[in-house]
């Protein structure tokens, strides 16, 4: 499969599981991820892309075969933003050991711990859906408890790792009713990919876009200049984020990058 085929210089992220890639994948959907493609391609000498995207590279790829899709982006920020691959021209994926060699080599062993503790007084499960990361473990909350959420944040900052809670998403294929926790390094996450890629490779964070669905895209549509929440989002990111898109998927991408082109 083939990278875009130029690289400009305005950066533009995208959510990957209900915001880039339709987990229905009905032939509408498929039609207008078409079209996503092809703009993205034609202004690929003005743009350059980037999947910020909690599934980890083994996942993307099938569902990228699922949806027949036709092109890689620039970057793939994988497995929560843990994993940061580089795109050729030609496309091979080329992982930067330099964005992971930040993170603790105990950070497995500090996870395991924190989730023996936490299951002293509450219940987690571990998530079976997203591959395998050595920097990213994912579980579900099933309860309501603020202050069962609360204390899965501080035990997380006691035992020095990061941990992303929001609210699942049915249509992502998890289930109703629960939350996802997930546990990254420290220096690790959306918000840590899109940073360290705009230092890297000096693009204008304020000049950037970004696109989301749910919870956990919010600290990254915040970040940037830019960010949006489509308008087939979670209805607690389109309540906590003041920009929403009126299309879904593809579409609302496209309402908003039609008109910066136009800007």
């Amino acid at each position: 499969m083939k990278r875009f085929t130029d690289e400009g210089r305005t950066l533009v992220c995208f959510d990957f599981d209900e915001t880039y890639f339709p987990h229905a994948c009905t032939v509408e959907q498929l039609e207008r991820l078409r079209h996503l493609e092809d703009f993205l391609d034609m202004h690929s000498h003005l743009l350059s892309t980037m999947w910020v995207t909690g599934s980890a590279l083994e996942t993307i790829r099938e569902k990228m075969e699922r949806a027949e899709m036709r092109y890689f982006p620039h970057r793939i920020a994988a497995s929560l933003g843990t994993e940061l691959y580089q795109v050729t021209a030609s496309g091979q994926l080329e992982l930067d050991d330099g964005y992971a060699s930040r993170f603790p080599h105990n950070f497995s062993d500090r996870v395991t711990q924190v989730v023996d503790y936490l299951s002293r007084t509450l219940t987690i499960e571990p998530q079976k859906n997203l591959g395998t990361s050595d920097w990213m473990h994912n579980y579900y909350y099933f309860g309501t408890s603020a202050d069962e959420l609360e204390r899965i944040r501080s035990s997380a900052h006691d035992f020095r790792i990061a941990v992303n809670i929001s609210r699942c998403n049915p249509l992502a294929g998890d289930p109703a009713d629960a939350y996802d926790i997930d546990f990254i390094p420290q220096g690790a996450g959306k918000i840590a990919a899109v940073d360290y890629v705009c230092n890297r490779y000096t693009f204008q964070v304020e000049h950037a876009y970004a696109f989301g669905d749910s919870g956990n895209d919010l600290g990254m549509l915040r970040y940037v200049g830019n960010g949006y929440v489509l308008g087939n989002g979670t209805e607690e990111a389109k309540r906590e984020h003041g920009r929403v898109t009126e299309g879904m998927y593809a579409d609302g991408i496209l309402e908003v990058l039609y008109q910066a082109m136009r800007a």
